[in-house]
């Protein structure tokens, strides 16, 4: 078979482009198609030069007989292609690099259609040359030395690509006039984007599957029936669906040249949804009231899938795109200038917008501080990802709604408490006494987080604002409030609040972090106003500036203000606002001064009923908190917490006194011995111990702490223990097999009153309700003989003034900073060129995977790789470390000892505080 000729001229096929109307089908390959010898001797510098020019280094060394072997694996002659699961042969094959290494091949098919079909199952099944050239054996090839292995040929997929001699037309009617896809902007509102809607010719299509035929997040319900999951991989890819989308609607374009399809972005999952380009404004007017809300089905290659509800709607795009466009349709190319930079604020100083007024340290920093700790700690309760129909999917951004749910799919408030949907709003904070400034500074000292919101939005609601040039405006029936988290670089969409949905009194507070907000006038869209909104301020939006300019936050990680650049930061915001009846009255007020609020599946009753025996095993039960942000998290960072900890043997000076005091013999239980390092201090005080920790990988570290210890020389008795606490020769071989178990500290496996005493170090703070903490203690009451005593030590609240360490509420994460090279070793992108030590391979404790990522997996950065091997964890990627968030609760002065009065058995010896930490010891009375 011969290919085509050298100097024709070939393109690649967009993916927004219809399929080629050439009689052939053009297929492009890229790959390693050279094998590698099983023996590669090293040469000197010298002979470097001469390398490149050694043909017979190479084993294709004409293009004749790598073409004859492509040939042999893709033509009829011997059916091998079938086995690659490629549904055509190729007519004609041919290499295009004019010496080895050759690298680039191109294919000739039938058919467009055919070469099409070729490239997506090429993509889908990732074939490599292995696999490629299985079907040769390289030991019976001419003039081999025999250092050829016969599985040489690499495991890299090849790269498909479609092309075509058919140059790109220029005219603008017919012509697919751009070279990547334009950039939309947002959805067209009918209410203030009427001109725009009826001049543009983008529409956004969504619900492309019908979710009861396929579900995309449970593969295994789609292989119940015998083609469910062909569809469902089919659906899966880009260009397939591309197709079938412009032979269904290849009728609604009245030039008959096709439509344009535009994916949102790189999709692994089902395409639900994408948008659309026809030939005029009348043509996507005409589709959209034919299409709305009908379901149709997609047919293609024989296969059948049913549309779900069509949601269409007009859609623009970015102005970046828009001047490429007239650019090319003026026959100049566009200018490829440095990245777009964020306007300054001090460039429309000059605009004014009524109704807009910003007061700069509306609260206070401990305030803020309280608020942050609460909305992003373990108490935060973010509702489920809600659906909007003006973005692509789930909202992105963390939302929590109280009072009134927006509901981001109809955008309007569900009125009706019962509907479904609304059992994720919790109510209203409210306060128990008067509002002051005083008491509210007070609960944010005292990390009071739930108390001091509820101020807040008391506060807003009597607060007397000055905008529209008037004094004294209150917004006294505020009885929503919408909770967001933006991480830096996330924004939201241009939008006007649905009118019907709210009332007049938009206010919006800033927490840790500012941001540049952007206004825009509906009737004007080249008026605008940047207007920096920081931390700890509070902007309202009433009268014009609510109804008639459009506001939003662009999307980038840096703002400019006044000359200054800003780098964003995590920013919540808290926005208040009056949910209207379908008459325009205010909704009643729903509040509730419980805190934490509880709601939907959590909530039940106030009446308990008599089966006492079912609520306490419920309340003992391990929260999520706990499993993802406390036994997940010391799973994971065993390792370098005991390099860290247990090997330099960092103890609690009050907890080793305690254990010196003990009489010798004894036996101790280490209940939450995490890597046993108070191990050395009960041997050393000529006693024995057992240890129990929920963490079996931290368990693992305490056989290593036998030899990490310096043991004390017994003929050199140590000045500090008495003499008789010296451990002897025949009790230092129990140091390398340490009595320990993995338990929950709620079930502690020893039997009552079975030992002379137990400690409890730093385990009370990773517990996250009451009744666990008293269980905890009842448990270690249980085991310890009467007369014997316990040491209980837990995070303090209040830390000294030199600590580093500083908590605003009392349940919090705390932040810790895992090197990856104690971490379990995650498969490192092969195909990033990193070259400083930084970009290496992270070590790893255990062996990696000998299998080989897919293609899609080598394109993931480190931050993708570590995110999905730890969930629960962020990825520093400046640093170059695995954020964990771990659970604590800070103890307040009196807490520990509060808990102690309600459990029977039990006396208070001694409490105290030391280093950050409040401790308790316990004496059992029976």
């Amino acid at each position: 078979m011969s290919g085509a000729s050298q100097k024709q001229k070939f393109r690649s096929v967009l993916p927004h482009e219809p399929l080629p109307t050439e009689e052939n089908g053009f297929l492009h390959l890229q790959g390693g198609f050279e094998p590698k010898k099983q023996q590669d001797k090293k040469k000197s510098k010298d002979d470097g030069a001469d390398e490149k020019q050694n043909i017979k280094d190479y084993y294709w060394k004409e293009t004749t007989s790598l073409e004859q072997a492509l040939v042999n694996s893709l033509s009829t002659q011997e059916q091998h292609y079938k086995s690659l699961h490629i549904p055509f042969p190729a007519q004609a094959v041919q290499v295009l690099d004019p010496s080895p290494p050759f690298t680039k091949i191109r294919l000739q098919y039938q058919s467009p259609e055919q070469a099409h079909q070729v490239m997506i199952a090429w993509r889908k099944y990732k074939i490599t040359p292995s696999q490629l050239f299985s079907n040769i054996s390289l030991g019976d090839c001419d003039d081999i030395e025999n250092n050829w292995s016969s599985s040489a040929f690499g495991s890299h997929a090849t790269q498909a690509t479609m092309i075509t001699q058919i140059p790109m037309p220029q005219s603008s009617a017919s012509a697919w006039t751009r070279s990547n896809p334009p950039k939309f902007r947002r959805l067209l509102h009918e209410h203030n984007d009427a001109k725009e809607r009826s001049e543009t010719r983008y529409v956004y299509i969504t619900g492309l599957v019908d979710p009861n035929v396929i579900d995309a997040d449970n593969d295994e319900s789609n292989e119940k029936d015998g083609n469910g999951s062909e569809e469902e991989s089919f659906w899966k890819q880009p260009h397939a669906v591309l197709e079938a989308i412009r032979q269904k609607f290849k009728g609604y374009d009245s030039s008959g040249d096709g439509i344009e399809t535009f994916l949102n972005k790189k999709q692994n999952q089902l395409i639900r949804s994408l948008h659309i380009g026809m030939r005029s404004a009348s043509d996507a007017q005409k589709i959209v009231q034919a299409l709305q809300g009908q379901t149709v089905v997609w047919e293609y290659n024989g296969q059948r899938l049913q549309s779900d509800a069509l949601f269409l709607d007009y859609v623009s795009v970015t102005q970046r795109s828009v001047k490429k466009s007239k650019a090319r349709a003026d026959g100049v190319e566009p200018e490829r200038g440095e990245a777009s930079r964020p306007d300054c604020t001090s460039t429309t100083a000059s605009i004014e917008v009524p109704g807009l007024q910003v007061i700069e340290n509306y609260l206070t920093q401990a305030q803020e501080e309280v608020l942050m700790a609460i909305l992003t700690g373990p108490q935060a309760p973010w509702a489920p990802n809600q659906q909007n129909m003006s973005q692509t999917g789930d909202v992105k951004r963390k939302v929590q709604h109280y009072g009134y749910v927006f509901d981001y799919k109809t955008a309007d408030v569900l009125r009706d408490r019962t509907e479904p949907g609304h059992s994720d709003c919790p109510p209203m904070p409210t306060m128990d006494g008067e509002l002051t400034e005083n008491g509210l500074e007070e609960d944010a000292k005292t990390g009071k987080g739930w108390e001091v919101l509820a101020g807040v939005v008391e506060k807003t609601r009597r607060c007397q604002f000055n905008a529209n040039k008037s004094t004294g405006t209150t917004y006294p029936n505020l009885n929503q409030l919408t909770i967001n988290y933006y991480k830096p670089g996330e924004g939201i969409g241009s939008h006007v609040d649905t009118p019907p949905a709210f009332g007049d009194g938009l206010i919006s507070i800033s927490l840790n972090g500012g941001i540049v907000m952007e206004f825009r006038k509906v009737d004007s869209p080249s008026t605008k106003k940047l207007v920096y909104l920081p931390p700890r301020s509070a902007v309202l939006m009433s009268g014009p500036a609510r109804y008639e300019w459009e506001h939003m936050i662009v999307t980038r990680r840096t703002d400019c203000h006044n000359g200054q650049v800003l780098p964003r930061k995590l920013r919540v915001s808290l926005t208040l606002r009056t949910a209207l009846t379908l008459e325009g009255a205010p909704l009643p007020l729903v509040e509730s001064n419980k805190f934490p609020p509880v709601w939907g599946s959590q909530s039940g009753g106030d009446d308990q009923g008599d089966n006492s025996n079912a609520i306490t095993t419920a309340a003992l039960a391990t929260p999520a908190t706990e499993r993802d942000h406390v036994h997940a998290v010391y799973d994971a960072i065993a390792t370098q917490w005991h390099h860290t900890r247990g090997k330099r043997g960092v103890l609690w000076p009050g907890a080793t006194q305690f254990l010196q005091r003990l009489p010798r013999g004894s036996v101790v239980a280490d209940v939450g011995c995490g890597d046993g390092k108070y191990f050395p201090a009960v041997w050393e005080a000529g006693s024995y111990v057992i240890g129990t920790d929920i963490s079996r990988p931290l368990l693992e570290t305490a056989f290593g702490v036998a030899g990490e210890h310096t043991k004390p020389n017994t003929s050199e008795p140590n000045p500090n223990i008495p003499e008789t606490r010296q451990v002897n020769e025949h009790r230092e071989g129990l140091r390398d097999r340490p009595a320990v178990a993995v338990a929950d500290c709620m079930h502690v496996p020893l039997r009552t009153s079975s030992v002379d005493a137990a400690i409890c170090i730093a385990v009370m703070h990773h517990l996250s309700t009451p009744e666990r903490r008293v269980r905890c203690i009842e448990e270690l009451v249980r085991i310890v003989q009467p007369g014997g005593t316990i040491n209980i030590q837990a995070w303090a609240m209040e830390q000294e003034q030199n600590s580093r360490r500083r908590f605003a509420a009392p349940d919090v994460f705390v932040p810790f900073n895992a090197q990856p090279k104690y971490l379990e070793k995650v498969e490192w992108n092969k195909n990033k060129n990193n070259t400083t030590s930084d970009s290496q391979p992270p070590e790893s404790g255990k062996k990696a995977s000998e299998e080989k990522p897919d293609a899609m997996e080598e394109q993931k950065s480190v931050a993708e790789l570590y995110s999905e091997q730890y969930t629960k964890a962020d990825y520093d990627e400046r640093k170059g470390l695995v954020v964990f968030q771990r659970y604590c609760h800070m103890y307040r002065k009196g807490e520990l000892e509060q808990i102690i009065e309600g459990i029977g058995g039990a006396t208070l010896v001694e409490s105290g505080y030391e280093s950050g930490n409040h401790f308790v010891i316990i004496e059992v009375t029976k």
